[in-house]
C-alpha cells in the first residue's frame, strides 16, 4: 500500500513539474495583439499616413551600405517604418547596419493615432538580429496636449523593449496649407516638441528632436537655440557627394546625429532607404517594464506577396504622378504619368498602389493620383520643384549680407548672379525646404530663404570689415573638445591667437546666424566655431 502511494505521489509531482515548466515556457512567448490601455488608436488606413506622400523626395545621393567606414562617425544605421516593406534584418545587419530608429505611428491628418502597421515586427526582428533600436513618432500635433498623448502612447508602446538610441519627434509637413499645423508658429511648435520630448525624458528615455536643415536654419519653423539647448538634434540634410565622401554637413548649429540621403541600398531592405550617422554610441538596453506584453505578430507581406485585384483599365494622372520599380516611395522613380497621358492598370493593390505597364515594364504609382476619368479637367497643379513645395508669396526681399541666386532649388543649381545686402529683388515664392523663388533680370532664380530679409532697410553688423550678424548675449562657454579662437569670424582669414580646450571658459557676448560666436579673450575680441562650444 505505501509502495502504491509512494507511486502516486511520485506520478503527481512529475505531472507538476511538467505543468509549471510549460507554463513557465508559455510566459517567453509574445501575446497576442491587443488595443493599448487608455488610448484610442485608429484602425490602419494607409490614406491617412502624412507620410505616404508623393513628395518627389528623390534629392538625395545614392549611397550603398557596405561602402560605409565607421572612421567618421561612432555608428552607422538607417530609419525604417511600414513603407520599406518586408525586411530581412539579420542581412541588413551583415551589411554593417549598427542600429535602426524604427516608426512606431503617427497622428493623421483627421486628428487620430495611428500605430505603424510593421512596428513590433521590425523592432522585435532587428534586436533578434542584433540591430540596437531607436524610434520616432511622426507628430502633427496641434497643441501641448497633443504632443503629450502622442509621447505617452509611445512610451505605453515601447516599454517592454530594448531602446538603446532615443525617441525621436518627428514634425514636418507643416509648410503646407492642407496641415493642420499651418497656423502654428514657430513657439508653438516648439512648445509641442517639448511636451513630447519632456514626457519622453520623465518616463527614462533619451529624447532627441528630428528636423531638416531649412527648418533649423530659418528661425520661422521652430525655436532652434531652444531646442538646442535642451535636447539631442538628429539633422536631416542631403548633400553631394553623400557622406562618407563629405564628411560633414553644411550646418553650424547642433547636431547629434544626420540623416544624408533617402537613397541608401542596404542588403535586406527592397527599394531605398533613408541612412544616418551618429556621433555618439549606445549599447542593448533594458527594458522599462520587462513584464509588459510583447505582442505576437505575423510578417509582413513582401513585394511579390501583396494581394492585387486583376483589372484591365486605361488611366491617366489627376494631375502628376511619380511611376517607381516598386510598390513604395522608397523605390527608384522610373518615370511621370502626367494628366492626359494614360498608361494601363492591371493590378489594384490593398496597399494603396496601382500595378502599371510603362514602356513594356510593370511600373507602380499611388492609386489615389489615378484616375480612370480620361475627361476630367486637371487639378491645379502643385508647384514642385527639385523636391521642394513652393507656396507662392509676393514681396521684395535683399540678402542679409549676400546669396548665390540659382538656376534651381538645390546647391548644386547653376549660379547665374548674386544678391548683395541693399539690392532689392521681386519674391514670387517659398517652399517648404528653405529656398525662395525671385525674379532676377527678367528670369526665375532661387535663393535660400534664411540668407533674404523682407526689411529692406537691414543692415548686418560689421566685424574688423567681415559682415556678420550677431545677436548679443552674455554668458560664460567653453570648447566641447577644443576649438581655435581667431581674430576674425572666417577660417580663410582669422589668425587663430589660442586653442580653447574644455574646462576653459570664456565669456561669449554674440552669437551670429552664419554659425560664429563672438567671445572675449585675454581683453580681447575672437571668434570661434558656435558648434564646438557649450556653455
Amino acid at each position: 500500500m505505501k509502495l502504491m502511494l509512494t507511486r502516486i505521489l511520485t506520478f503527481i509531482i512529475i505531472v507538476l513539474m511538467i505543468s509549471v515548466t510549460g507554463c513557465k515556457e508559455e510566459e517567453k512567448k509574445p501575446t497576442p495583439s491587443k488595443p493599448i490601455a487608455n488610448f484610442e488608436v485608429a484602425e490602419a488606413d494607409d490614406s491617412k499616413d502624412p507620410q505616404n506622400i508623393e513628395d518627389a523626395r528623390d534629392d538625395g545621393q545614392k549611397i550603398d551600405a557596405t561602402k560605409l567606414s565607421q572612421k567618421k562617425g561612432k555608428a552607422n544605421g538607417i530609419d525604417v517604418s511600414k513603407w520599406q516593406g518586408k525586411i530581412d534584418w539579420k542581412k541588413v545587419k551583415a551589411s554593417g547596419i549598427d542600429f535602426a530608429i524604427i516608426r512606431v505611428g503617427y497622428r493623421g491628418e483627421n486628428g487620430l493615432l495611428y500605430k505603424d502597421a510593421n512596428a513590433d515586427y521590425n523592432i522585435q526582428q532587428a534586436q533578434k538580429a542584433g540591430v540596437l533600436v531607436g524610434v520616432y513618432f511622426f507628430s502633427t500635433a496641434i497643441d501641448t496636449k497633443e504632443a503629450k498623448e502622442e509621447a505617452e502612447w509611445t512610451v505605453s508602446l515601447i516599454k517592454g523593449y530594448k531602446i538603446s538610441y532615443p525617441v525621436v519627434y518627428d514634425c514636418e509637413g507643416f509648410d503646407s496649407s492642407d496641415s493642420r499645423m499651418y497656423n502654428l508658429t514657430a513657439k508653438e511648435r516648439t512648445d509641442n516638441a517639448f511636451a513630447f520630448l519632456n514626457t519622453v525624458k520623465s518616463a527614462g528615455y533619451e529624447p532627441m528632436f528630428y528636423a531638416s536643415k531649412s527648418d533649423l536654419e530659418q528661425g520661422s519653423a521652430f525655436e532652434t537655440k531652444r531646442l538646442e539647448d535642451n535636447f539631442m538634434i538628429w539633422l536631416a540634410r542631403y548633400t553631394t557627394p553623400p557622406y562618407p565622401e563629405t564628411e560633414k554637413p553644411d550646418y553650424f548649429g547642433r547636431y547629434d546625429m544626420w540623416q544624408y540621403t533617402n537613397k541608401g541600398t542596404v542588403n535586406g531592405i527592397e527599394g531605398y532607404t533613408d541612412m544616418v550617422v551618429s556621433y555618439f554610441e549606445r549599447k542593448s538596453a533594458k527594458p522599462k517594464d520587462s513584464n509588459a506584453d510583447i505582442p505576437e505578430v505575423t510578417p509582413p507581406k513582401d513585394a511579390q506577396e501583396l494581394i492585387y485585384k486583376e483589372v484591365n483599365e486605361t488611366v491617366t494622372a489627376k494631375i502628376e504622378v511619380n511611376l517607381r520599380s516598386g510598390a513604395g516611395t522608397n523605390f527608384e522613380s522610373v518615370g511621370k504619368l502626367t494628366n492626359g497621358s494614360t498608361l494601363r492598370r492591371t493590378g489594384i493593390g490593398t496597399n494603396g498602389w496601382s500595378r502599371l505597364i510603362y514602356k513594356g515594364k510593370i511600373v507602380y504609382a499611388i492609386t489615389s493620383y489615378l484616375t480612370t476619368d480620361l475627361k476630367k479637367e486637371p487639378e491645379p497643379k502643385e508647384d514642385i520643384v527639385e523636391g521642394n513645395v513652393f507656396t507662392a508669396k509676393k514681396d521684395k526681399v535683399t540678402a542679409k549680407e549676400e546669396v548665390n541666386l540659382r538656376s534651381l532649388p538645390t546647391t548644386s543649381g547653376q549660379i547665374v548672379g548674386k544678391l548683395l545686402n541693399g539690392e532689392v529683388l521681386e519674391r514670387t515664392a517659398v517652399s517648404n525646404r528653405g529656398w525662395s523663388r525671385l525674379i532676377f533680370n527678367g528670369q526665375t532664380v532661387y535663393a535660400v530663404t534664411s540668407y533674404l530679409t523682407n526689411d529692406l532697410s537691414y543692415k548686418p553688423e560689421v566685424e574688423d570689415g567681415i559682415k556678420t550678424e550677431f545677436t548679443a548675449v552674455n554668458e560664460q562657454v567653453t570648447a566641447k573638445n577644443e576649438t581655435n579662437l581667431r581674430t576674425l569670424p572666417s577660417v580663410e582669414t582669422g589668425e587663430v591667437v589660442y586653442t580653447l580646450k574644455n574646462g576653459e571658459y570664456v565669456k561669449r557676448t554674440g552669437v551670429a546666424t552664419n554659425g560664429w560666436s563672438r567671445l572675449e579673450y585675454n581683453g580681447k575680441t575672437v571668434y570661434a566655431v558656435s558648434s564646438y562650444l557649450t556653455k
